[in-house]
């Protein structure tokens, strides 16, 4: 893993990433970070980058010509790279971000803005994305430049002794990480929980599963919504839900025992899920007793609406597929002008049954929309 870093300040690095995990991976050459000054790259006598923004307005803007030749610059010292930009604007960056880089990118370019941000026409020209550490606003991109090549680099081969050096941690799997302890047996008067002295590791090992679902519900009951769990989980949780003694958490888990169902158009918080479909209209499928279940998208040519349901294996026979389809083929008949929907997914003849889906000609399941009386012969 290569990292390349435009920057005002490339002595902010050295400490850092030069010292501890990422010090010592660079000196074992498992990663290269280099930092170019930006200044070095202007065109002018004052070594200026930047100046008033167009329109007017406080501050001034990042110029597009230093920041071009130094990135044409990294450029040229290896192979394809993929450019990021740390501003306010970009998407949060998440641990399925840092995975992502590591494991699709052998070369990055980092872009780290100051001032009022960047002239636009670099970004179209040379950045592939921009990120965001968070909701809040930094000086310059510099800490995120470095919390990021940390994530990052520390997931290379060679970097950590072995893959569950970061794979047990918070966030790697959408649950944060158990409670840690260590010698000696008792501190200040606080002891290590029994289970964890006992040798057992089974034992152990539902502990410290339980211990990070009730840190991830009562912490980021956010990322504890969008869990898959498993029968073994479901279990777990049964067993967390009759232990505790705060009626918050009894509470929050009594919905393991309904079977509410969530359809929704998809958002950014499906993206773990799924993948955009390119002129479609999606929807994520979830049911409270067993987390996400599928999705379904529709799209439209005329009068026709094609609609398309995947449900996961753990979500079959339970009336998912009923429910999911009645809610998506409401919003698909709301759109302007269609009459038909044609489904390409297998149904069952529950589903058949119960909305009124017929076998087409060509096998294709179709519906007609309420108010029409017939379905024309080129529907189907």
């Amino acid at each position: 893993m290569t990292i390349d870093i435009l920057t005002l300040f490339p002595e902010m690095f050295d400490a850092p990433l030069g010292q501890s995990i990422i010090g010592r991976a660079q000196a074992a050459g498992h990663v290269t970070i280099r930092c170019h000054q930006i200044r070095d790259f202007t065109t002018n006598r004052q070594n200026q980058v930047d100046n008033y923004p167009y329109g007017g307005g406080r501050g001034c803007v990042m110029q597009a010509q230093p920041l071009h030749a130094a990135w044409q610059h990294a450029k040229a010292l290896g192979g394809p790279a993929r450019t990021i930009c740390f501003s306010p604007r970009g998407r949060a960056f998440t641990q399925a971000d840092a995975v992502r880089l590591c494991r699709d990118y052998d070369r990055l370019i980092f872009v780290c803005g100051h001032y009022e941000g960047v002239d636009q026409r670099f970004i179209d020209l040379a950045v592939d994305e921009e990120i965001s550490l968070g909701d809040f606003v930094l000086t310059g991109g510099e800490i995120p430049a470095m919390a990021v090549a940390d994530a990052v680099c520390r997931m290379a081969p060679g970097v950590l002794a072995d893959e569950s050096c970061y794979t047990d941690e918070s966030h790697w799997n959408g649950l944060l990480e158990h409670p840690q302890y260590s010698r000696p047996d008792v501190w200040e008067g606080l002891e290590v929980p029994e289970v964890l002295l006992n040798g057992n590791h089974r034992d152990i090992d539902n502990w410290r599963r339980k211990q990070s679902f009730l840190t991830t519900l009562t912490r980021r009951p956010d990322m504890f919504e969008r869990l898959l769990f498993t029968k073994a989980d479901l279990k777990l949780l049964g067993e967390l839900r009759a232990d505790t003694n705060d009626p918050a958490v009894r509470d929050a888990l009594a919905w393991l025992h309904t079977d509410r169902i969530t359809v929704r158009r998809a958002t950014e918080r499906d993206e773990r899920y799924l993948t955009p479909q390119d002129g479609a209209t999606t929807f994520a499928i979830y049911a409270e007793h067993h987390g996400f279940c599928g999705h379904a998208i529709y799209r439209i040519a005329g009068t026709v609406g094609q609609l398309e349901l995947s449900l996961l294996p753990h979500a079959a026979g339970k009336g998912i597929d009923t429910f999911a389809l009645t809610h998506v083929l409401d919003a698909l008949f709301s759109e302007p002008g269609v009459d038909v929907c044609v489904c390409t997914s297998p149904l069952s003849e529950d589903v058949v049954r119960r909305i009124g889906f017929s076998l087409g000609l060509n096998g294709q399941f179709i519906l007609v929309k309420a108010d029409q009386v017939q379905l024309n012969d080129d529907s189907d």
